[in-house]
């Protein structure tokens, strides 16, 4: 009988393997029942908690259950009606439920790291109950507790004073014979007596117990202490009994939450076989696999675990292959040398297979499969005497098989196709084979060494060659897979590095064709090409990754020189504001004439104000730039940057336009004929007229609450801000109200011109066009001060009443220059 595919590709060392890595034998178990399922949902959320798991590992944790016993014998006993538990199993499911209550407790901090597993402990019934029960009754030593019940606290009370009695009476008895009472006091039968020399048994009426091995000696019971031996052994078989009663009652206790028990020991089991994987994937750097929907199947760096465990306490490593196929490329044939590693290639893609399938982490760097309905492998020499099989026939037999089950959704491996027979006939019946399962569409991996195979592989849609390398030049394997290139046997250079005489190794490549020597040195020539592509590819990845990191560099510095640049511009600002101011207070402090003096500082106000347009501007001007580069450098699609320049006096305030070199809209405001100035989220800036690329719908109203200058203001530096000193705009929504307006009824014409002076300095900042000032009729002394005031204002270009019927001459209107 043929081995099943878990046999072939060594499934159950697999599991050996990751058995390993339990800590109980619940969790070994476990491991051992791992086996195919095709329930992808099932699947990925039993990888979820592997993952988990490992990263919990990867952390520093652990979580063993290294004290757990066994429970598998005493929760079979429970099963039998009457059976009555030991005080150890007592002792024993305490550890049960002490290793749940440690899961629990190990993820009550991770429920946001590790969700998946915090859940699952925490469906875990609490059972500590149960433990407080067992452990009243049952010590440590496996001793019944004198407190397990007031009987039994009696039964041994009376035991102690029985044994205190007669050990008194034996006492008195040996110093009545001048003896010592050292020693000499003993049990025989359970039952407490002396030693007494042979030959003075008379002098000690009793009931002799035994003799002495020499006979010198025999052990008397004396007359004085039947009766209280006689009362000690009735306690104590009172004390069995109450015992017996005390564990038949802890037993139905137990036996009645049989059913807890036995989930608390799956799931305790269920968690170390978690965990052991998880170790499994930590140890072996393994990844959780991905199911395709389709057919599709890649593996990149995967290794045979099994070669693997085998070769890591050597110092060695298996070497990790690639293949990919689905789709309409459903057959690979691979060949190459013997003990070129085709054998391991195809266990190490039939033990993915199986692994992902049970829930096993698989050794690869990355691993996409798909849920297989069959696994199944032709692989080794299933010869059989006692069946009358040769090789040859068993694996016709395996094939014919393996065909009758074979579905779209099947896996097929098969070693060696078309070997053991003539090989003309051989490489016939392997191409004919492969035809059909072709047709079935299964994912099919077979190896070969017929150039038949590869020729048909190389002619023949939706399937590929592939080649285990062969290193010529130190005539070696070197156990890389090659997908795209068939290989070559190389058995006479495999033959030469064993030592086979030269002459032979002459006389054999004498003896092949032409054809078999165009085909190997073809075969040689493509190898080459693909070495030599696979060079220029990595040289090409190192070249990028190398302009990557020098462009990042670049950029990098790029933006520290502007940055550098924005702030030089800041602190440049803020010495010529502070200088500037300096030298007015200086120059105005020396003036007498208060009138003279006012117009002076209003002039070197203005003067100011013009210095700080000015560094906005350029500030503007620098930001604009920072962000046009700084988006070119990120790749945007600045399709835009090319249209033609829109007309500006199409714009209207509130539209929102496209600026060449800024990734979103902005919204505009107003345009000089050379500049426009616009607003994007918190800044305001001016832009060339020219970068101006699109125009789109008006934006959206302010909404209620929101912030609504009467003229847009330019963004400040933060030296700007701080160099001004002043109350900005928070004064003028103060004064302004609606339409930016100052209350100054009942000032003094002195009071009120200081704060009609300040209220219109911050209105000119924020780019009010006028003002108004409400003074009120009186005696007209406040109004005509304050026109006085304003007509000798520098920012003020022309004063008038407010409208009649809007307050008339009780308002004065400001306009001021814009």
């Amino acid at each position: 009988m043929s081995r099943s595919a878990q046999q072939v590709l060594e499934f159950d060392k697999l599991k050996e393997i990751i058995g390993g890595y339990s800590t109980c034998a619940p969790g070994r178990r476990a491991v051992e029942a791992l086996a195919q399922s095709f329930d992808a949902a099932a699947l990925n959320a039993e990888f979820a908690l592997v993952r988990e798991a490992a990263e919990y590992l990867r952390g520093g944790a652990e979580l063993g259950f290294g004290s757990l016993r066994d429970p598998e014998e005493w929760l079979a006993r429970l099963g039998i009606p009457a059976s009555v538990l030991e005080p150890q199993d007592f002792l024993n499911v305490c550890t049960l439920i002490d290793s749940v209550e440690m899961a629990r407790a190990s993820f009550k901090e991770f429920k946001d790291r590790f969700p998946q597993l915090t859940a699952r402990a925490a469906a875990l019934v609490d059972q500590r109950w149960l433990t407080k029960v067992i452990r009243h009754a049952i010590l440590p030593n496996g001793e019944i507790s004198d407190d397990a019940s007031p009987q039994l606290r009696r039964i041994r009370i009376g035991l102690a004073q029985s044994r205190e009695k007669i050990q008194r009476s034996l006492e008195s008895i040996l110093r009545g014979r001048g003896e010592s009472t050292g020693d000499y006091i003993t049990l025989r039968n359970d039952r407490f007596v002396i030693p007494v020399r042979a030959s003075d048994r008379r002098g000690v009426p009793g009931v002799v117990h035994g003799a002495s091995g020499t006979g010198q000696t025999v052990f008397v019971e004396p007359l004085e202490a039947i009766d209280l031996n006689n009362r000690m052994v009735q306690l104590t078989e009172e004390e069995l009994e109450e015992i017996s009663r005390i564990l038949q009652e802890l037993t139905e206790r137990v036996r009645g939450n049989r059913g807890p028990l036995e989930a608390a020991a799956a799931e305790v089991s269920h968690f170390d076989s978690i965990f052991a994987r998880g170790r499994y994937a930590r140890e072996l750097d393994c990844t959780m696999p991905e199911f395709s929907a389709g057919n599709a199947l890649r593996l990149e760096d995967a290794r045979n675990p099994v070669l693997e465990a085998t070769l890591r306490p050597q110092g060695r490593k298996a070497v990790p292959l690639s293949i990919a196929m689905g789709g309409d490329e459903t057959i690979v044939v691979i060949s190459g040398p013997n003990t070129g590693g085709k054998t391991v290639a195809l266990k190490s893609v039939g033990l993915a297979a199986l692994s992902a399938q049970a829930s096993i982490p698989v050794a690869a760097e990355t691993a996409v499969l798909p849920i297989f309905d069959h696994v199944l492998a032709d692989i080794g020499d299933e010869q059989s005497i006692a069946a009358d099989l040769s090789t040859f026939s068993a694996h016709i037999v395996n094939l014919k098989s393996m065909l009758d089950v074979a579905t779209d959704r099947s896996l097929i491996l098969v070693d060696e196709m078309g070997t053991g027979t003539a090989p003309e006939e051989g490489a016939a019946l392997a191409v004919a084979l492969l035809e059909e399962i072709r047709t079935r569409r299964s994912l099919t991996i077979a190896t070969t060494h017929h150039d038949r195979l590869k020729s048909y592989a190389s002619t023949t849609l939706g399937i590929l060659n592939a080649a285990m390398e062969f290193d010529e030049e130190h005539l070696r394997p070197t156990y890389r897979l090659l997908v795209g290139v068939p290989g070559t046997s190389s058995g006479i250079e495999i033959a030469r590095r064993l030592g086979l005489p030269e002459r032979v190794i002459a006389t054999a490549q004498s003896s092949l064709s032409t054809e078999s020597r165009e085909a190997r040195d073809l075969i040689t020539y493509l190898h080459k090409s693909r070495d030599e592509m696979e060079e220029i590819k990595r040289q090409s990845r190192e070249e990028l990754a190398q302009l990557e990191t020098e462009r990042q560099s670049l950029r990098t510095e790029w933006i520290e020189r502007q940055r550098k640049r924005i702030a030089d511009l800041e602190r440049n600002f803020a010495e010529t504001q502070k200088r500037l101011e300096a030298e007015v207070t200086k120059l105005t402090a020396d003036i007498q004439d208060r009138t003279l003096r006012a117009q002076l500082e209003k002039q070197s106000g203005k003067r100011i104000a013009k210095i700080e347009s000015d560094a906005r501007a350029e500030k503007d001007a620098a930001v604009v730039e920072t962000l046009s580069t700084s988006q070119a450098d990120l790749g945007v699609n600045e399709t835009a940057a090319v249209a033609k320049a829109i007309d500006p006096d199409s714009l209207t305030a509130g539209q929102r336009i496209t600026v060449k070199g800024l990734k979103q809209p902005v919204i505009f405001r107003r345009h000089d004929g050379r500049s426009a100035e616009v607003e994007a989220g918190p800044l305001r800036m001016r832009v060339p007229l020219a970068d101006v690329v699109s125009a789109g719908a008006a934006a959206p109203a302010a909404t209620p609450g929101a912030r609504v200058l009467s003229s847009p203001r330019p963004v400040e530096t933060a030296a700007v801000g701080a160099a001004r000193g002043r109350g900005g705009d928070r004064d003028v929504e103060e004064a302004g109200g609606a339409g930016g307006e100052i209350n100054v009824i009942g000032k003094r014409v002195e009071e009120a011109t200081e704060l009609v002076d300040k209220f219109i300095d911050d209105a000119a900042l924020a780019g009010r066009p006028s003002v108004r000032i409400i003074h009120g009729y009186g005696t007209g002394a406040l109004r005509r001060g304050i026109a006085e005031f304003l007509s000798a204002h520098p920012l003020v270009e022309r004063i008038r009443h407010e409208a009649a019927d809007r307050g008339g001459e009780a308002i004065t209107i400001a306009e001021l220059h814009v």
